[in-house]
Parts: structure tokens; C-alpha cells; sequence
């Protein structure tokens, strides 16, 4: 865009192009003092330190031919630059919980990485999750260069798969890779596999993997996706029969080639947990006895990881007449942990929806070793004091 360009008098900031949109941001952020990689402080003057917004709005006067651009019309310029994904913030950590968690429930043996997000307050959630995010930013990068070594010359280059459940979750992380992977950064060629077959209430689709896989169409990298079509309940009679029809066989005869598992857990007695809401509203329906309910809950059903229950003491199987479709189960996911080029991240923070603490369902995934499901652990610093015994 030229910078002599001006906008008519009914301006928005949607019609401003990135370019600006992100040198605004720049601008505005170094001369609050954070680093600017282009100048040195030195070349601010007196006079455009008297205030960031004003500042700017100089600035853009000046080198951009924008008067127009007043210092009023600057903050509406960072609404449209987090719009468009330019304001990633990262979180701060906390590595001293993070030992103190490893130390507690002696996880000295276990390979596992657990990373305490430093955050407080109702945005704690989508904090843990874009710490996740990133996290499995950084490990396709590595998948990717672990195979491009085994590569032959002038083969194509590799792809990594990307296992992803369902849930808001998984959505929000989801939602900030493809926020990175659109921005223009490198990203090697992604396969995107939906694990289980969906969100299961018809009023939430947003939460199953086929849906928020649409994230990443703006990708300007190679991205291709494994759909898991079926039914999201199924009787267990039912589902070894189930597994071979055309919409599930071919996914799960492809589980194999996924690198990286994203996954949450639930509570089960939580309002917003997917797998007890859907139970429950099959109750409701009289299309399960309430007694399978609560035997569920007799057996100590205390959460689920992809929609699979579980107590303190390992995974609840067929104590429910119906069960999720998935392609793993825990015990399956337990071992995968195991394996050197293999990775489950699990997003471990307080409730999206709520900010309620899933302290009770993650205590097993920490304390039972036939639960350590994960090789990525994200949580909250709050959730990690809980779990500590701690306020």
C-alpha cells in the first residue's frame, strides 16, 4: 500500500492492510521500552516520548504519510492486530513447581516433561493451552527434522501427524497452532488426525476435531487431515463390528503414523465434562438405564482422558453397556508414552469454560504409574499447588 494513501472518512481498521497493522504494533511496543530489533533508543526523541499512542501517531505521519492515523484511531489498530493473530503473548513459567511436582509424585524414572504455566485469574486456561500450543509447535519441528535426517535425497519431504481429541481444550489449542502456522512461519508438511469421532452434543460442534481443523485452511503450508466418521457412542457389542466400516477402518489403520497425541482430561462429575454431559442426557432420553450411571461412578469413575473413564487405579473397561469411539485407549496411550519417538500432550489446566481446578481427575495421571498416559504435561500454577497440597 502506498504511503501516501489515505482512507476515507468512515475508517475502520479492518481496511488497513498487515503491513501497517504490524508496524504499529512495533512501534507502539518499543517506545514502551520492549526491545526493538530495527533502532536504538536513541532515536526516540523527547518529544515522542510524552506518550506511546501520540507517538505513533507522529510516526505515522511522518514516515507513512498518515495523518489521518491519530492517536485515537491507535489502540483500534492493536483490537484489528490481535483479530488477525499478530499478539501472541507467551506465558511465564514456573520450573521450580514443576520439580517440586516431579519430586512429589516421584516421577524421577519417568521421562515426561511438565511445564507449570505461571498464570492467575479467568484467562488461565487459554494461557495453559497456548503454552501447549506452542509446546507442540516446537515438537513437530523436532519430529520433522528427525525424519528429514532419514530422508533420502530427492525424496519428498516428510510429514508429521498430529493426533488431535476433541474438546474446547483441544479447540483452543488448535486454534492457536493454526494462528502460528497461518502468520507465514516455517512449518513442516502436517497431517491432522481426529482421534475420536467428535464432541458429542449436537449443539457444540466446535468442539470435535473436524470441525476446528477448518483453522488451519489458511495454512501456507501443506496440511492434510484423517476425519474419524461415526457414531460418538456406541454399545461395546457394537463396536468391534463398528470399527470395520469404511469411516473408521481406514483411521484406525493409519493410528499408526501419528507422532503427536493432543489430548485433555475431564472430571467426571463436572458440569462441563463432554463424556458425563452426554451420559447424562442419554439418561434423560431413556436411552440408558441411570443405573449404568452410577455404576460408573460406584467404580470410582473419577475422569477420562479422549472419553475413556478411569479411577485412581487404572482405566474403567465395559463397566458402562456404551462407550466412546476412539482410537486409543488409555492403557494404548500409556504405552505409546514409552516409546522414544512418540509424544502425548496433555493440556492439564483448569476447566476453559469455568476455570474450575480438574485437580481430582489429574492426581492419577501424576500418582499411578499405569496412567502416565502423557510425555508432555501443561498445567496452571494454581492446579499445581492443589496438587502439592498447597493454597
Amino acid at each position: 500500500m502506498s504511503k501516501n494513501k489515505l482512507t476515507s472518512h468512515r475508517w475502520h481498521p479492518s481496511r488497513e492492510e498487515d503491513d501497517l497493522i504490524f508496524a504499529v504494533c512495533d512501534r507502539f511496543f518499543a517506545q514502551l521500552g520492549v526491545s526493538y530489533a530495527s533502532a536504538s533508543e536513541a532515536e526516540f526523541t523527547e518529544g515522542e516520548k510524552r506518550g506511546a499512542a501520540s507517538a505513533v501517531a507522529n510516526w505515522l505521519k511522518e514516515e507513512w504519510g498518515r495523518p489521518d492515523l491519530t492517536r485515537e484511531k491507535i489502540y483500534p489498530l492493536f483490537w484489528e492486530a490481535s483479530r488477525r493473530g499478530f499478539l501472541l503473548l507467551q506465558p511465564p513459567f514456573e520450573q521450580q513447581l514443576a520439580g517440586r511436582l516431579r519430586k512429589h509424585f516421584s516421577l524421577g524414572k519417568h521421562p515426561g516433561e511438565i511445564t507449570v504455566v505461571n498464570v492467575a485469574g479467568s484467562n488461565s486456561a487459554e494461557h495453559v493451552t497456548s503454552r501447549a500450543a506452542d509446546q507442540i509447535i516446537e515438537l513437530i519441528d523436532q519430529v520433522y527434522a528427525k525424519k528429514l535426517a532419514k530422508t533420502p535425497p530427492g525424496a519428498p519431504p516428510p510429514e508429521v501427524h498430529l493426533g488431535m481429541g476433541a474438546g474446547y481444550a483441544a479447540m483452543l489449542v488448535a486454534k492457536r497452532m493454526a494462528q502460528r502456522v497461518n502468520s507465514g512461519g516455517e512449518c513442516p508438511p502436517l497431517v491432522l488426525h481426529a482421534i475420536s469421532a467428535g464432541g458429542f452434543l449436537i449443539n457444540e460442534p466446535h468442539k470435535a476435531p473436524t470441525t476446528y481443523f477448518t483453522y488451519f485452511d489458511q495454512s501456507l503450508t501443506t496440511v492434510r487431515y484423517v476425519a474419524l466418521f461415526s457414531e460418538t457412542v456406541v454399545s461395546y457389542e457394537d463396536y468391534e463390528k463398528l470399527k470395520k466400516n469404511p469411516g473408521i477402518r481406514m483411521p484406525f489403520e493409519q493410528r499408526g503414523e501419528i507422532d503427536i497425541i493432543v489430548t485433555s482430561l475431564a472430571e467426571a462429575d463436572h458440569e462441563h465434562g463432554l463424556l458425563v454431559r452426554y451420559l447424562t442426557s442419554l439418561v434423560e432420553q431413556d436411552l440408558l438405564a441411570e443405573k449404568h450411571l452410577q455404576k460408573m461412578f460406584d467404580a470410582g469413575w473419577i475422569g477420562d482422558v479422549q472419553f475413556r473413564p478411569y479411577s485412581k487405579n487404572g482405566p474403567l473397561k465395559e463397566v458402562c453397556p456404551v462407550r466412546a469411539v476412539t482410537l486409543f485407549e488409555l492403557d494404548e496411550l500409556v504405552e505409546l508414552a514409552k516409546q522414544e519417538d512418540k509424544h502425548v500432550v496433555l493440556v492439564a489446566g483448569p476447566c476453559g469454560e469455568c476455570g474450575h481446578s480438574k485437580v481430582s481427575a489429574l492426581k492419577p495421571l501424576l500418582a499411578n504409574e499405569g496412567l502416565r498416559l502423557w510425555t508432555h504435561l501443561v498445567t496452571d500454577a494454581k492446579t499445581a499447588r492443589e496438587l502439592l497440597g498447597e493454597r
